[in-house]
């Protein structure tokens, strides 16, 4: 190569790069300067993280502490032997020897859930039946006190995962305190509630949060569950069976479910349908629920055309059972359920709440329309 063209070819990447780190120069200082101004002015940041914080004041902390503090006493820790151990008890002595009194917790299986007390009286606690319906023990322990209690159950529900037992206390005198249910109807999207229970183990614990939608259906596992509570506050394994409690210091619902792979979205049974499971589980031990006879379905945009009504609430009837309390009363397949004694069923959730305050036996008058006309049937609902 001509030594000239080499040097002035040297000299144009040498001034290239000189040129290059004086742009580059310029430009960083034009971007402090610029973000100086703007984090030098940063009143705008404080007044957004002064009003968050005003925020989270107005909930009032001690409120918090107080609730958490009131209901502690009435929450239980509720432990259950699932099965027996694979020896027989010929080996306990040998096995007490080398691992202690408690050796066959070692090989039993065991759960951890929660419960708390509803009645001081008659010593019952509520709690899920996920939690005990395996069981051939359960155990209950308290906060504040040491005792472990045995418990019996009285009756469950697998369709809305609920059960209430009974401690086994012989001496009356000993009381512990109950908690008293709110109104689960009342209570809006956004209040403040607080899950107590025991997450993983970990005796009692609270977590803070909000309501964050009402009436939700979720499926987990082999649980088809209905007309929920939603909330923010943390729900992990060991919370199910406490309660979810409003600033009342009042259960709202029965936490149950978390949903799987989400964080911050848990699940209780609202209050005012626990209790009424909970009367008829003291009662029966059991659900006893009032049978129309039909499986129902949501309208769909589809369904409501092909039919060429003009509502778009209801539910149509699937199937009916032969023989059933809708058979014999003349509803049919096809018919579309809009109104169960005068109060209008707008989906299949509303469809079973409305069909839930009745009792077997109830004579209530279903509003349906068929082929376009509008009829009134009345039925005797029976029981299943």
């Amino acid at each position: 190569m001509d030594k000239r063209l080499f040097l002035l070819v040297i000299i144009s990447i040498i001034v290239g790069s000189i040129i290059g780190s004086i742009i580059g120069s310029i430009f960083t200082l034009s971007f402090i300067k610029n973000n100086t101004r703007s984090f030098g002015n940063n009143s705008n940041v404080n007044n957004v993280l002064y009003k968050q914080t005003v925020v989270i004041k107005e909930a009032d902390k001690n409120t918090f502490v107080k609730v958490i503090e009131e209901v502690k006493p009435s929450v239980a820790r509720v432990d259950v032997i699932t099965s027996d151990t694979p020896w027989s008890k010929d080996w306990d002595d040998f096995f007490k020897y080398f691992f202690g009194p408690d050796w066959d917790k070692m090989f039993k299986g065991q759960g951890i859930g929660s419960a708390f007390v509803i009645d001081s009286n008659k010593y019952y606690l509520v709690t899920n039946n996920h939690v005990i319906e395996k069981a051939k023990e359960i155990y209950i322990t308290f906060p504040e006190n040491s005792v472990k209690y045995k418990a019996q159950v009285v009756g469950s529900d697998p369709f809305t995962d609920l059960a209430l037992i009974k401690l086994d206390i012989t001496d009356k005198n000993i009381k512990i305190p109950a908690l008293e249910f709110d109104d689960s109807d009342s209570i809006k999207i956004g209040e403040w509630v607080i899950a107590v229970g025991n997450p993983y183990g970990f005796d009692y614990s609270a977590t803070v949060g909000v309501i964050s939608a009402k009436n939700r259906t979720i499926d987990v596992g082999n649980l088809h569950l209905e007309d929920l509570l939603q909330t923010d506050a943390p729900i992990n394994p060991g919370n199910s069976g406490g309660p979810l409690v409003d600033l009342n210091s009042k259960v709202i619902g029965v936490n149950t479910a978390v949903a799987i792979g989400a964080q911050g979205i848990g699940f209780a049974i609202p209050s005012n349908k626990a209790q009424k499971i909970i009367k008829d589980l003291e009662a029966f031990g059991k659900v006893v629920r009032p049978n129309l006879g039909v499986e129902v379905v949501d309208l769909t945009p589809e369904i409501i055309r092909f039919l060429g009504i003009n509502i778009n609430e209801g539910v149509m009837i699937k199937e009916i059972e032969t023989d059933g309390p809708a058979y014999n009363a003349g509803l049919k397949k096809g018919d579309i359920i809009y109104a169960i004694n005068s109060e209008i069923v707008k989906n299949t959730i509303y469809y079973r709440k409305i069909l839930d305050k009745y009792k077997p036996g109830d004579n209530i008058k279903i509003d349906i329309i068929r082929l376009g006309k509008r009829l009134s049937k009345n039925v005797v609902l029976g029981s299943k």
